[in-house]
């Protein structure tokens, strides 16, 4: 009986998260070379992390020994490798400039170049739509070794554009973005992307969280990872957003989730993106929340109207 109610929850809940009917994607109005010139170093620095907390909380942030926190390596004064796919995202929405955290993801269309980031980081609803949208992929310290990727259509889930009381489960956005400097130029051929999956019950494995946070006690010039245990799903119901131990700021928000497969704190070629960095109640220091992206819902849709 009880094997029974906790699937016929799961399907329900599954349900609720599938896709329903959404607008096209918002295309970019201005030039890639107009949208990248918009970002000045000076408007760079002074962009404001993008961040959302929620008042409440206690679920604890877990034993201090099994998470930790640290910077991202660099190789030769830069990033390499698998954190070079890693990036900043900065952004104007509602006459403010915001700097979020995105991931080059992989894409199933010849020529396409697809960024991974939150809802929140793209829209705020219809009519709060971003503009000025870049990614800078292996951003350090205010320079942009990878180029300046500017958007060309952007979207988000109907659950995040409805702006409910249950819009965190929905909290996924992404863009297309092109080279300002080399239109012909990929992220794939650039600095290479990440898979991503969709339905991939996290549970009882460990998860490696990156981000540019700028708050508080970080200043958004560099990556850092979050490394820790699947803790709880949020409210304690399977398939509300997943928490993990971190204490990252605002800034990192969007920044992706990967399974650590190997254990071993680091996001390894091959490990999936799951999630991404969403939102922290106001009485936990040391959680992240991330939304859960089943097989059959709005993020995958969202995927797909766009890959």
């Amino acid at each position: 009986m009880a094997t029974t109610l906790r699937i016929l929850l799961a399907t329900a809940l599954t349900a609720a998260l599938a896709a329903p009917a959404a607008a096209a994607p918002k295309k970019n109005p201005k030039s890639p070379q107009e949208t990248a010139s918009y970002w000045t170093a000076e408007r760079m620095k002074a962009a404001k992390p993008r961040e959302r907390a929620k008042p409440g909380g206690g679920g604890g942030g877990g034993k201090p020994s099994d998470w930790s926190r640290y910077t991202v390596p660099l190789t030769g004064g830069a990033y390499a490798g698998e954190n070079r796919k890693n990036g900043k995202v900065f952004m104007t929405i509602d006459g403010s400039n915001y700097v979020c955290s995105g991931t080059a993801v992989d894409s199933t269309t010849a020529g396409v170049s697809l960024v991974w980031t939150a809802g929140h980081c793209v829209t705020d609803g219809p009519g709060h739509e971003a503009t000025n949208l870049i990614f800078v992929p292996g951003y350090l310290n205010g320079q942009r070794p990878n180029g300046t990727w500017t958007y060309t259509q952007l979207d988000s889930t109907p659950g995040w554009e409805a702006q409910g009381a249950d819009r965190f489960r929905y909290d996924v956005g992404a863009f297309r973005v092109v080279n300002a400097a080399n239109p012909g130029a990929t992220l794939a051929g650039t600095v290479g992307t990440r898979p991503i999956v969709f339905g991939r019950n996290p549970a009882g494995q460990r998860l490696v969280s990156v981000g540019y946070p700028a708050a508080g006690k970080f200043n958004g010039a560099q990556q850092y990872v979050c490394a820790s245990p699947f803790r709880r799903w949020d409210t304690v119901t399977l398939l509300d957003p997943m928490q993990i131990s971190c204490d990252m700021t605002g800034g990192s928000s969007g920044g992706g989730w990967f399974l650590d497969a190997n254990a071993n704190s680091v996001g390894d070629t091959g490990e999936p993106l799951v999630s991404v960095n969403s939102y922290g109640y106001s009485f936990e220091k040391t959680t992240m929340y991330g939304p859960y992206m089943p097989a059959g819902g709005q993020a995958r849709s969202l995927y797909d109207s766009l890959r």
